[in-house]
């Protein structure tokens, strides 16, 4: 078993070029949702990269398909539009030998989003109710704990999928509730933009419809609670009023139990 392994969803390669691309040093895990079914490997500076390559669709289920495959003690989450520091794999396996008790622990990235630009001052455990507004790249963890807590992705959600948006936070949400520990680290791993998101349009009608559905999904028996919560929290952020907002996370939760994207029940309700 190796030390270290990245673990990167990706669409449409036909080669290993997203090594240099995103200046990885490390073994890593590309799922690679294509039009074709093959496993290659390729070995480069005493590392191994693994490409499953299969004609799945959805962030989720590749997200998946990289834990199948993966095979080292410490692994963290990738998307394929991250470039990572030189000294990357040292210091996330450095905040691991430092917190033995982790089994989770949150990097951070430079962006150009100032929302995802909060940055720690020192490495701290995280408390059980302390939001976790995370993307799925700034996740590493240890393998055997979360194969130990049989923790998957939901493949409903993620890009690609029924519902577009909130597979990281759902996959948090279970690690919590499965008794995994949580860590938050001060240390900068590499850079994201989030100048063009795949699901993120402002805070209109279909995000708080996504709202909606999330809830239902992670919190049906206070959904009303969470509702509440989420449209005082966001009054600075939208010009949306608080009723419309509660409106289109209702029509979200409904939508969750009949399994209708945003789209489609806009279509069924004339909405």
């Amino acid at each position: 078993m190796s030390k270290f392994e990245i673990l990167c969803v990706t669409m449409r390669q036909n080669d290993f070029s997203k090594i240099k691309e995103m200046n990885i040093h490390s073994d890593v895990v590309f799922s690679n949702q294509c039009d074709r079914t093959s496993y290659e490997e390729f070995e480069f500076e005493g590392h191994t990269a693994k490409m499953i390559s299969t004609q799945t669709r959805g962030v989720g289920i590749n997200r998946n398909l990289g834990l199948m495959y993966a095979s080292a003690e410490i692994c963290l989450f990738a998307d394929d539009d991250v470039t990572y520091h030189d000294d990357m794999e040292k210091r996330v396996v450095a905040e691991f030998d430092a917190h033995p008790d982790a089994d989770v622990i949150i990097f951070h990235f430079d962006t150009d989003d100032a929302h995802k630009q909060v940055k720690y001052p020192k490495t701290k455990k995280s408390g059980w109710f302390m939001r976790m507004p995370w993307g799925g790249i700034r996740i590493a963890f240890r393998l055997e704990s979360v194969k130990k807590a049989n923790i998957n992705f939901n493949t409903l959600f993620g890009g690609g999928c029924l519902f577009p948006s909130g597979e990281d936070s759902i996959w948090l949400y279970d690690a919590k509730h499965k008794g995994l520990k949580f860590y938050v680290s001060n240390q900068t791993i590499g850079a994201v933009s989030y100048a063009v998101s795949s699901w993120f349009t402002g805070h209109n009608a279909h995000y708080f419809f996504g709202k909606g559905v999330f809830y239902e999904a992670v919190h049906p028996r206070s959904f009303w609670l969470w509702k509440n919560y989420f449209a005082f929290r966001t009054k600075n952020m939208t010009k949306m009023s608080a009723s419309e907002k509660k409106k289109w996370m209702n029509h979200g939760r409904r939508a969750y139990k009949e399994m209708l994207s945003y789209e489609d029940y806009k279509k069924k309700y004339g909405l």
